[in-house]
């Protein structure tokens, strides 16, 4: 009966990944690009760029989920008029119940996004990525009821359940596409594709051994100038693998700070993950340095056992501010 319980246990917490209101899917996901698509990789204006993205769900009830991912792509080929080409580096790290279950990825990636028509107003790139994954059952970390007694819990006992401790890995290969239109309006939209674990790779949970399924992301939105000094960011996506869907669409406005172009901007908007959560979103930019902070207000039936003990996410990116103005190019979705 303990094993049973241990084994639906982690199985839980498996379903992080796929399931509403527990997923690795970030609500500032725009933050974290090079988990959404690798055809993003090295696309933006400058020659190099850092974001990090941490996320804190139910921190009222002992943090037992967390995650945090970081990245660092450097753009090649700035001096072509064609083209882009970039490489970029992501590690993350999901723990839950007390780092009971954990997943660490390393992933490295390359992208060429190149121009379809001479003004440079249309773009099409690729990307692909080839991703280490590790997930660790550690046991050790919880509570059983041989371990208690008229004191309490007594850790230091040991139970059969402690032999199930693992350290499972496996390599995936992802690959996606881009497409970026801009006018001479400024207006911009974009559609991206992208496909995760598209080797299907096979691993194993305990004693059971399993595929992996392959996941699509679907990214889409523009950007619509309302003024010299205010622009409408508009973004959705939508994650799909086997039977679980997500689906987070909303909308951002960026407000200069100071004079146009230069560099200092408020951001205000909110995000809508369906059937689950209301997401408003604020943040700062400031001479490359954009910092970013948004919480989710569950919506879902999922808040009645959480007590209203939401998630909340903290983005900070640095892409050098002197360096953005080289070249122009349409900008990746990251605000």
């Amino acid at each position: 009966m303990k094993r049973i319980v241990l084994f639906l246990i982690f199985c839980g917490c498996l379903q992080i990944q796929v399931s509403f209101g527990q997923q690795y899917l970030y609500s500032q996901y725009f933050a974290n690009p090079l988990a959404i698509n690798p055809a993003l990789t090295g696309h933006f204006g400058g020659s190099f760029r850092f974001a990090s993205i941490s996320r804190s769900q139910w921190a009222e009830d002992g943090n037992p989920y967390k995650s945090l991912a970081a990245s660092v792509e450097k753009s090649l080929l700035e001096s072509s008029s064609s083209g882009k080409l970039g490489i970029g580096l992501l590690v993350s790290s999901d723990n839950s119940n007390q780092d009971a279950f954990s997943v660490k990825k390393a992933a490295f990636s390359a992208a060429y996004n190149m121009e379809l028509d001479d003004e440079g107003n249309i773009e099409l790139g690729a990307g692909f990525q080839g991703q280490y994954n590790q997930r660790r059952i550690n046991p050790y970390n919880l509570t059983f009821e041989s371990q208690f007694g008229s004191g309490g819990f007594n850790t230091g006992i040991t139970t059969p359940e402690m032999g199930k401790a693992a350290t499972m890995s496996y390599t995936s290969l992802n690959a996606g596409i881009l497409l970026n239109i801009k006018s001479l309006e400024g207006k911009q939209l974009y559609l991206g594709l992208a496909a995760y674990n598209t080797n299907q790779a096979k691993t194993n949970f305990l004693d059971a051994a399993f595929i992996e399924p392959i996941r699509w992301n679907i990214q889409s939105g523009g950007t619509i100038p309302l003024n010299p000094r205010t622009n409408l960011h508009l973004s959705s996506i939508v994650t799909l693998q086997q039977g679980a869907s997500e689906i987070l669409a909303g909308t951002v406005g960026s407000f200069d700070l100071a004079e146009i172009g230069g560099g200092k901007k408020l951001l205000v908007g909110s995000w809508i993950r369906f059937k689950d959560a209301l997401i408003p979103y604020i943040g700062l930019q400031w001479n490359g340095v954009q910092a970013a902070l948004s919480y989710d207000i569950n919506t879902s039936s999922i808040k009645t056992g959480a007590y209203n003990r939401n998630s909340m996410e903290f983005s900070l990116g640095y892409q050098p501010w002197g360096s953005l103005l080289k070249k122009d190019v349409i900008p990746c979705p990251f605000f």
